[in-house]
């Protein structure tokens, strides 16, 4: 699944005429650290393939998902996907990011509390 996840950020890269060189700036990493995330050298985190999937401007999913996304003449973002799997996984990271949010947030009240 890695390799795929890296070829779809690939083919997608150049979808968008983007080089190698703007996806390292905009990741703050070298472009040596992002061609081995795009060649499946590198495991790529999802808060990570969270921020390339922004960039790309496809949903995360896209990226997850083993099935072809059907792209809708209506509109670009609107995508289509089949596969319980893909969905949990969605859900998944989708919990990942509110439950990040809440540690953030009670840290920041426990701080408060503590008077720094």
């Amino acid at each position: 699944m890695k390799n795929k996840v890296a070829e779809k950020i690939r083919m997608e890269r150049l979808r968008l005429n983007l080089s190698q060189q703007n996806m390292a700036d905009e990741l703050g990493i070298t472009i040596a650290a992002y061609s081995n995330l795009e060649r499946g050298v590198t495991e790529i985190s999802i808060s990570r393939l969270n921020i390339i999937a922004e960039i790309l401007k496809q949903p995360i999913v896209y990226f997850l998902s083993e099935e072809q996304v059907v792209e809708e003449p209506s509109s670009y973002q609107t995508k289509t996907f089949s596969g319980d799997l893909t969905q949990q996984v969605y859900m998944l990271i989708k919990e990942v990011q509110q439950l990040q949010s809440d540690v953030k947030r009670i840290d920041l009240e426990l701080a408060e509390v503590r008077g720094v």
